[in-house]
């Protein structure tokens, strides 16, 4: 009997993975979206000469989005255990991605449109409109911090 049991844990482990990853998929999709309808607001703003539409905090990082990226971050073993701050290399760039002091946040991080940027800030992930030069969101705690 308790061998069955085992077999089952075992064998609903992987579907269980499965299935958190369709859900972060998902609700990447979303922040994906959102962050393709800011840069379309961004556009009509600026070709109406327009001051930019008042941005909350948690827009785009929702608790959702923001676990999930952090497991994605975590996953990808990126840290920033020296408190830099930089901007993180567009997937399309031209830099090279030696240039940032962790490729790995490229491949983890989701694609941006070009008005959007991420940059990092100590252990936190910003989220930043790159011709406005304002923070759009900030992801707190995106990466754990190093004490020693």
């Amino acid at each position: 009997m308790r061998a069955i049991a085992t077999l089952s844990l075992i064998l609903s482990v992987p579907a269980a993975l499965h299935a958190r990853q369709q859900q972060d998929d998902g609700v990447v999709l979303q922040f994906q979206r959102a962050a393709d309808s800011y840069a379309f607001q961004h556009r009509q703003t600026e070709r109406r000469g327009a001051p930019p539409a008042a941005l909350v905090e948690g827009a785009f990082f929702t608790p959702q989005v923001a676990a999930a990226l952090r497991d994605r971050l975590r996953a990808a073993g990126c840290t920033n255990a020296a408190g830099q701050e930089f901007v993180v290399p567009p997937v399309n760039s031209s830099s090279e991605a030696t240039s940032s002091p962790q490729p790995c946040m490229i491949a983890a991080l989701p694609k941006l449109p070009p008005e959007l940027e991420y940059r990092v800030a100590g252990v936190a992930l910003i989220l930043a409109d790159a011709h406005l030069h304002i923070v759009v969101d900030v992801l707190h705690a995106a990466f754990p911090r190093n004490d020693h």
